[in-house]
């Protein structure tokens, strides 16, 4: 017979349950971390590039004036000629509707371009860059990116529309579009609602795409 009372074992049920939650909780907490570290090593990253590209070395200011002058056009050309194009001719480019904004996901690593983040005040489209191919079917992505990240957003929408806060109609959805293959083709979110979720959705996309595109052997 064993030495536990009935209550004992409730209770140690009902601590396992408590644990398993924060376990869990914590899992969660882990991995948006590690996907916000991800996105500031990308920003350190290209500051760094971008400082020490405008560091020059020291030198007469007398002997080089007149090279420098002689070489100012043909600078500003190449400048001109290297820069990327603004938003919304990016947008144009990769067939977005230009009166959007598109901003681009990107590997931290070596800045690969993921997928095309299409914006507007209520909804959000990402679409997988030209060959970049993902399967719903490969982790993280149904387990994370939905599972807990749209899902979660979804389910606190729910709440606040049972308890009369938002609308119905103002809830976020999500829907997600792929081929007969199982390739996403694009993510479309509709009532992100505010810029902390806009930010954790751009964030969370671009480290399990880079998940899934590591386990596709990328």
């Amino acid at each position: 017979m064993s030495g536990y009372s009935e209550d004992d074992v409730r209770r140690a049920a009902e601590l396992r349950e408590w644990v398993m939650k924060q376990i869990s909780d914590k899992q969660e907490e882990l991995e948006r971390l590690r996907a916000t570290l991800a996105i500031i090593d990308s920003v350190l990253k290209q500051g760094s590039f971008r400082a020490a590209a405008t560091m020059a070395p020291s030198s007469s200011t007398a002997a080089a004036s007149e090279p420098a002058r002689q070489t100012t056009a043909p600078a500003k050309q190449a400048a001109t000629m290297a820069a990327p194009p603004p938003p919304r001719q990016q947008a144009t480019a990769a067939g977005f509707d230009p009166g959007k904004e598109v901003r681009p996901l990107k590997r931290a690593k070596d800045d690969l371009l993921l997928a095309n983040a299409e914006v507007t005040a209520n909804s959000i489209t990402i679409v997988p860059a030209p060959g970049i191919d993902l399967s719903v079917n490969t982790p993280p992505f149904r387990s994370f990116f939905l599972g807990r990240i749209l899902d979660g957003m979804k389910g606190k929408d729910a709440e606040k529309a049972a308890q009369g806060a938002i609308s119905e109609s103002g809830a976020m959805s999500y829907k997600v579009d792929e081929d007969s293959g199982g390739a996403i083709k694009k993510i479309t979110i509709t009532n992100y609602r505010d810029k902390e979720r806009m930010t954790e959705i751009f964030n969370t996309a671009a480290w399990v795409f880079t998940r899934m595109l590591e386990k596709a052997g990328r």
